[in-house]
């Protein structure tokens, strides 16, 4: 390949936007990308726990059939990607502990190498846990270093008729509780007897529906993100921290696990030589379409044309000349093997992160009838900072090994 060719494809980038026609390889590697840097939830559980909660919980699918969206990938498990065109988080779910027999290894060979959390869910007036228990037992004895988070639910259960949640930090004070205090302080003792010596962290919640009347319906599920902060090594729970949080803004809940997850396909997907030269542009077209579908518009030549000029032409001409120095880096022997593609994996994830919410902003802005494309130039230069650092941390792992140098004559 001659240096000359190793330029930003804009036409590329404008089909995937207005003509993003079925590519069935592309969005297969797309989705591939995304899931080598999403974060593993594995859940173990029995029937009616909660796990399926949690997951409403940290994606804001509230009303959204999460049965449907899982598939079997091993004999006796199912996972959930979120979202699935290109995942920011993947829950691996054990059906039936209790009722069926359940071998753990080919859910450890599943998870084994990603960034993951344990995460084992009980009924907190349930005190029958030993099929959990002896499948983490197993799990442990394997992989010490392997933190758990026993999520404790269904609290109401224990509280006195009509009575409300009390205050979370006086939940195991509050009068009239002693059965569920009791009951919390066995059941953590019980799981902090796992074998190894990674912790395991107790943390009670009672993720509720509207409908059943409670004040607040995710009660404990930030100390659950901050306990699953603790756990998921690289900084990688910071994505989890922010998608609950954005949540509660339907438009921003269904948008940014789509920005995260392009943008860590585009990182992951660039680490590689010249394979970014393919992909990179198409997949941000293709995240471009994908957001305006979101907003429930659709962009034609005059909308792109006005939302890529928003960016300022100092920006454009950064992305096509810094594109294309990435992709020469990474054809030098050695450094570009290592240094060059790890600074090219973390730029193109920090740009299309960038301009997913650059897009976000001015599409709403489409949304309300406005035009502000000092607002679209000053978010995009915003998530940059903002992005820069997650990203390195993230695909530092994903970093290809450097080739030997070659022996001195």
């Amino acid at each position: 390949m001659k240096a000359g060719d190793l330029k930003w494809d804009w036409k590329q980038f404008l089909d995937a936007v207005l003509r993003p026609g079925p590519e069935p390889e592309i969005e297969a590697e797309i989705a591939e990308r995304a899931r080598e840097q999403a974060p593993v939830i594995w859940l173990l559980g029995k029937v009616q726990s909660g796990k399926t909660a949690i997951i409403r919980a940290i994606t804001g699918r509230r009303d959204a059939e999460i049965g449907s969206g899982f598939r079997p990938c091993t004999p006796d498990s199912r996972i959930y990607e979120f979202p699935e065109d290109a995942p920011v988080v993947r829950f691996l779910d054990t059906r039936g502990l209790g009722e069926v027999s359940y071998d753990p290894q080919p859910d450890v060979q599943l998870v084994a190498g990603q960034a993951h959390a344990v995460v084992a869910v009980a009924r907190a007036m349930d005190p029958a846990q030993e099929p959990i228990l002896e499948v983490l037992r197993t799990v442990r004895a394997e992989h010490p270093d392997w933190p758990v988070i026993l999520v404790q639910t269904r609290l109401h259960d224990a509280y006195p008729d009509g009575r409300d949640h009390p205050p979370y930090d006086q939940l195991t004070r509050s009068p009239g509780l002693d059965d569920l205090r009791r009951a919390l302080s066995a059941q953590a003792a019980l799981f902090a007897q796992l074998p190894g010596e990674a912790p395991c962290i107790a943390v009670p919640v009672d993720l509720t529906r509207a409908e059943e009347g409670y004040s607040d319906p995710d009660y404990g599920l930030e100390a659950l993100l901050n306990a699953l902060d603790q756990v998921c090594v690289e900084a990688r729970a910071g994505m989890l921290l922010d998608l609950a949080r954005d949540a509660r803004e339907s438009r921003m809940a269904r948008a940014h696990p789509h920005v995260l997850g392009y943008a860590g396909a585009a990182g992951v997907t660039d680490l590689v030589p010249v394979v970014g030269l393919v992909t990179v542009p198409t997949l941000q077209g293709k995240m471009l379409h994908s957001l305006a579908g979101l907003y429930g518009l659709t962009w034609d030549r005059r909308t792109l044309m006005e939302f890529v000029g928003s960016l300022g032409s100092g920006t454009l001409l950064f992305m096509g000349a810094s594109f294309y120095a990435r992709q020469l880096g990474k054809l030098v022997p050695v450094y570009g093997q290592s240094a060059g593609a790890l600074a090219a994996g973390v730029a193109s994830a920090t740009v299309t992160y960038a301009l997913g919410r650059a897009a976000c902003y001015y599409l709403e802005q489409c949304r309300l009838g406005q035009r502000d494309p000092e607002g679209v130039a000053r978010t995009y230069k915003g998530a940059l900072k903002e992005a820069h650092a997650l990203f390195r941390e993230t695909l530092g792992r994903h970093r290809p090994a450097p080739a030997p140098e070659p022996a001195k004559p």
